[in-house]
């Protein structure tokens, strides 16, 4: 078992190869919900599939991932499709909200 720390900047090399393109195809498709903040510091998503998953972590400000839990009950110990689905969504979210450089003519 890796024990590194799944962050917004590692998540493509941490996750395995399977869960990671289904994750992204998951993404891709739109299937995963506008995450919320339901405390502060932790988060949920649902990810509807076929059936909804719900999808919950805590984040830090330097985008660490870590107490992480999904309902699809998948091997608990590794990241499975769903929650590589909700990193592909906050890490376009946290893109969006960078603000665009401005070039002066």
């Amino acid at each position: 078992m890796n024990d590194t720390p799944i962050t917004l900047g590692n998540f493509r090399d941490e996750i395995d190869e399977r869960n990671l393109e289904r994750g992204w195809f998951y993404f891709q498709k739109g299937w995963v919900r506008k995450p919320k903040e339901i405390l502060p510091g932790y988060f949920e998503a649902i990810v509807q599939e076929v059936s909804a998953y719900a999808v919950s972590w805590s984040m830090d400000d330097e985008g660490t991932f870590s107490d992480d839990f999904c309902t699809c009950n998948e091997n608990q110990s590794s990241v499975c499709r769903h929650k590589a689905a909700v990193l592909f969504r906050i890490e376009q979210d946290r893109e969006s909200q960078q603000p665009k450089s401005e070039h002066i003519i």
